[in-house]
């Protein structure tokens, strides 16, 4: 996914099998990372508009939608 203002920036990289096995043949020692990911999917949701948590499936996002219904203010 390419955007004008991202034209003269280079394609992301992604350390596969292939790129490891290619860095240790060259002598590099290869350490994974110790953690899959930088944030919980909780603080992904929370950081959503409503329409874009909208577009994620209902089994992921219903924690989320019904969160927010019960912060909502209660009328009548």
């Amino acid at each position: 996914m390419t955007k004008p203002h991202q034209e003269d920036q280079d394609e992301p990289f992604f350390i596969t099998e292939e790129v490891v096995a290619k860095l240790i043949a060259a002598g590099y020692e290869f350490e994974p990372p110790d953690h899959g990911r930088t944030t919980s999917l909780p603080e992904i949701l929370a950081g959503l508009t409503d329409a874009e948590l909208a577009t994620w499936p209902s089994v992921l996002s219903e924690v989320e939608i019904e969160r927010r219904r019960a912060s909502l203010p209660r009328q009548g």
